[in-house]
C-alpha cells in the first residue's frame, strides 16, 4: 500500500474540452468553467501555427492559458506533459500509408513521437528548462502528478506545468477501447504547497475489480478541484486515488 501523502501547490488550472461533449455532460462544474470553445491559438503566429498537430494544439492551448492565468513566465517553469495515448491517431495514418505503399508525410513522421508536444512548446515558448513526457495508461495524470512532485523536491523554488491531454481514440483502435472518453486538455500550474494558496495532497494504492470509469482521471480531478468538496477518491483500472485539498 502506497499510504505516504504527497503535497502540491496548485497556482492555476485552465481545462478545455470537445465542444461536442458540453451538451452530454451532466456535471455542472465543467459545463461553467471548462472552455469548450474552438481552439484558436492567437499567442502563436500562424506560421508557427501550421505545424501543430490536433493534439498538440490542445496542449499548448491549455497551458499557454494556464501560464497567462497566473502571470507567470512560459520560459522559465519546469514542464511534464502526460498523455495516455499520444498520437495515435497520427501513427495510425502512417501505418496505413505505407500498408498502401504512399509515401509517409516528413512532417507526420517528425511529430508523431510521444513527446511532440513537450518540444513544440519548448520551441514555441523558448523554454530550456527540464521537462518529462509521461505515458502510463488510465493512470497517466496521476504519475505526472508524481513526477510534478519529483520535480519540485529537485528544484524547491520553480515551478512545474503539468498538461494532461488526449485526443479521442478513432477507428479502427477505438472499438479496443473499455470506454471513449471526449478530447480534452487539462494544465496546471504547479508549486511548493507553502507557496500556493491552495493545495493537494495526494496518496494511492492498487486494487482489483475496480469499474471503468466515467471521466478520465484528469477530468475527474478538476471536477473535484472545482467542487466544495474536500475529499475525493478516483479510480481508474487498478488503482485508487486518493485526493484531500489543502492539506
Amino acid at each position: 500500500m502506497h499510504n505516504i501523502t504527497i503535497k502540491l501547490g496548485v497556482l492555476s488550472s485552465y481545462c478545455w474540452i470537445d465542444p461536442g461533449y458540453k451538451e452530454s455532460c451532466n456535471l455542472p462544474s465543467l459545463t461553467d468553467h471548462a472552455d469548450f470553445d474552438p481552439i484558436t491559438l492567437k499567442q502563436i503566429p500562424p506560421i508557427k501555427r501550421r505545424r501543430l498537430s490536433g493534439l498538440s494544439k490542445l496542449a499548448m492551448h491549455t497551458s499557454l492559458n494556464c501560464i497567462e492565468q497566473a502571470v507567470s513566465s512560459s520560459e522559465e517553469c519546469l514542464s511534464v506533459f502526460a498523455s495516455q495515448h499520444g498520437e495515435l491517431n497520427r501513427t495510425v495514418s502512417i501505418v496505413d500509408s505505407m500498408f498502401q505503399e504512399h509515401e509517409v508525410s516528413p512532417k507526420d513522421f517528425s511529430l508523431s513521437v510521444h513527446n511532440a508536444s513537450l518540444g513544440l512548446f519548448s520551441i514555441f515558448t523558448k523554454n530550456k528548462q527540464a521537462g518529462t513526457s509521461i505515458a502510463a495508461g488510465p493512470d497517466t495524470f496521476g504519475y505526472a502528478l508524481l513526477e510534478s512532485y519529483n520535480l519540485l523536491q529537485r528544484f524547491p523554488e520553480k515551478q512545474v506545468l503539468l498538461t494532461c491531454f488526449d485526443l479521442e481514440v478513432s477507428h479502427p483502435l477505438s472499438e479496443l477501447q473499455k470506454k471513449l472518453y471526449p478530447s480534452y486538455s487539462l494544465s496546471l500550474l504547479l508549486t511548493s504547497p507553502n507557496a500556493a494558496p491552495s493545495s493537494i495532497g495526494l496518496s494511492f494504492e492498487p486494487q482489483s475489480n475496480l469499474q471503468v470509469p466515467e471521466l478520465p482521471m484528469a477530468l475527474a480531478f478538476y471536477d473535484f478541484l472545482l467542487k466544495e468538496t474536500p475529499s475525493i477518491a478516483i479510480t481508474t483500472d487498478d488503482t485508487s486515488w486518493k485526493f484531500i485539498k489543502n492539506v
